[in-house]
């Protein structure tokens, strides 16, 4: 019970944690894309 527990619990923290992380970072990409435009000569 007391492992079980105890990984249920870092699970509880670890999984929004994650979700938040990821979040912040998909929202970092498109402020940033918004920023700086990507160039469309890049490439050619």
């Amino acid at each position: 019970m007391g492992t079980v527990g105890l990984a249920l619990e870092l699970m509880a923290i670890a999984l929004p944690t994650m979700f938040g992380v990821i979040l912040l970072f998909m929202l970092l990409i498109s402020a940033l894309t918004r920023i700086f435009p990507p160039r469309k000569d890049t490439g050619e």
